[in-house]
């Protein structure tokens, strides 16, 4: 079995075309490389930006669906709906989440929840998305 000391130990470098025979990487070779890996940032980036776009996005639909749920439980229980996210003990969003929950009551027999995404934290074109109590929504 090979050893990474006998490898670097027995390992025979060669002089190629460099003036004074000198080892290292020119400076073609450099610019090549820095040339592919921004290639591959400018892909990889956006790529990237948008899976994450989707995550934050699918993390608010179920959010509101859950949301919309609550609040038909609560309604059943007490005949109305409410605007107090905090009467609903199970509506626990991730505290990590770039988006914010509101209701809006239409009068005692409905309401609209909407997830708003929070200022400083991106743009999203959909923003933002509602959902009420006939499971009529945005997305």
């Amino acid at each position: 079995m090979f050893s990474i000391k006998w490898l670097l130990r027995n390992s025979k470098t060669t002089k190629g075309p460099r003036m004074g025979g000198q080892q290292g990487f020119s400076l073609i070779e450099l610019m090549v490389t820095v040339a592919i890996v921004g290639i591959l940032a400018a892909i990889a980036i956006p790529t990237y930006t948008g899976y994450r776009l989707k995550a934050e996005r699918t993390t608010a639909w179920t959010d509101l669906q859950s949301l919309r749920l609550l609040e038909e439980q609560y309604f059943a229980e007490n005949n109305s709906y409410t605007s107090n996210l905090a009467l609903l003990p199970g509506f626990q969003p991730d505290p990590a989440s770039q988006y914010s929950y509101t209701v809006t009551l239409s009068g005692t027999v409905g309401f609209t929840a909407t997830a708003t995404r929070a200022a400083g934290t991106g743009n999203d074109p959909g923003s933002p998305w509602w959902i009420t109590n006939s499971n009529t929504r945005n997305w």
